[in-house]
């Protein structure tokens, strides 16, 4: 049988929520038989193996993958949902989110009706207090009622690199042999950048929020910032260099420029002034590596930023102290 949709989602010790994540696709309004849904279980130590097992043996269009070892990053699960899918569209779910009950339909009906490359609509930012609607920035792009166009170089300045509110061309994905990174938390990212550069035409549904990303309280964190910085760094700089392959690496400015500020934000998090001031030094070395003009938007991250260029580390660490001691006060202060 031949699916609309091949939806794919990596496993990793998922029970308290991957039943809800599982329903969700199954109540979608395009028909359950229209969409193939891969589980790839990365040797989960819990019972959702057990959870896989029961809805495949109930559906035939839910195909299972177990792992017999963890590879510890969700690019290896979503490698073998590419490797598996049968579809012309894929999709992707992380284990603990949702999709609105339209969501596969209203994409999947966007990229076959504007004959794009791919679609994406905003996500729902669900917390325990209140719900909220992320806004996705972008430069240039045509406005037609409730989406906007972008075509070739566009989206390389449209900011989102989440694999999980978009639908894909299977053929897109396949004829260019694109892959996942399996050893970094970023593979997203990567990929889509690979997957901008290879398409030609996006449709961005901005007034819909069509996936639900639910904020758990053990998502990354700040705690592991001092491993997290050097993947964003990598992550850049393989952008970087695809750029340049493509003979456009001027665009990498801009896309740059959010991620250092971002880089600099979450240094200010870390309390030994040794593995800050090595941080800084990456930091430096990734902007001369890219060739970064230095200017960023953000008042605070400037200032700081043209210290770490010119490798005066010691007084970019007092002004990122400064920071933190007032993130502390407001923190206090606040009712």
């Amino acid at each position: 049988m031949s699916y609309k949709i091949s939806v794919i989602i990596p496993v990793y010790n998922a029970e308290k929520h991957l039943d809800n994540s599982i329903k969700s696709i199954i109540k979608q309004s395009i028909g359950f038989e229209n969409i193939e849904l891969i589980l790839v279980d990365d040797a989960s130590n819990d019972n959702s193996k057990k959870i896989i097992e029961s809805y495949s043996e109930k559906y035939k269009n839910i195909i299972p993958y177990y792992s017999e070892k963890n590879h510890g990053y969700p690019g290896f699960g979503r490698n073998i949902g590419l490797n598996t899918a049968t579809s012309d569209y894929i999709m992707f779910m992380d284990n603990d989110d949702e999709y609105d009950v339209n969501m596969c339909k209203t994409l999947y009906e966007t990229i076959i009706n504007e004959n794009a490359d791919i679609v994406v609509c905003g996500r729902m930012m669900v917390g325990q207090a209140n719900n909220i609607e992320e806004k996705i920035s972008y430069v240039n792009g045509v406005e037609e009622n409730d989406k906007i166009i972008l075509k070739n170089e566009e989206l390389l300045y449209f900011n989102s690199h989440i694999i999980l509110n978009k639908i894909f061309k299977n053929e897109i994905i396949t004829s260019n042999n694109l892959k996942f990174n399996e050893h970094s938390r970023l593979d997203d990212d990567m990929f889509t950048w690979d997957y901008y550069l290879n398409s030609e035409k996006m449709v961005y549904l901005n007034k819909y929020y069509g996936y639900r990303w639910n904020i758990r309280t053990d998502s990354l964190s700040h705690t592991n910032g001092e491993e997290y910085i050097p993947e964003i760094i990598e992550c850049i700089i393989y952008e970087y260099n695809q750029l340049k392959k493509f003979n456009i690496e001027e665009h990498i400015n801009f896309r740059a420029k959010n991620a250092i500020q971002w880089l600099i934000y979450e240094t200010s998090f870390i309390s030994s002034r040794e593995k800050l001031k090595d941080i800084l030094k990456k930091i430096h070395d990734f902007e001369k590596e890219i060739k970064f003009n230095g200017k960023l938007d953000s008042k605070w991250a400037k200032p700081i930023n043209n210290l770490i260029l010119k490798g005066h580390y010691e007084s970019a660490i007092i002004l990122l102290k400064s920071l933190d001691i007032s993130r502390g006060i407001y923190r206090k202060i606040k009712p």
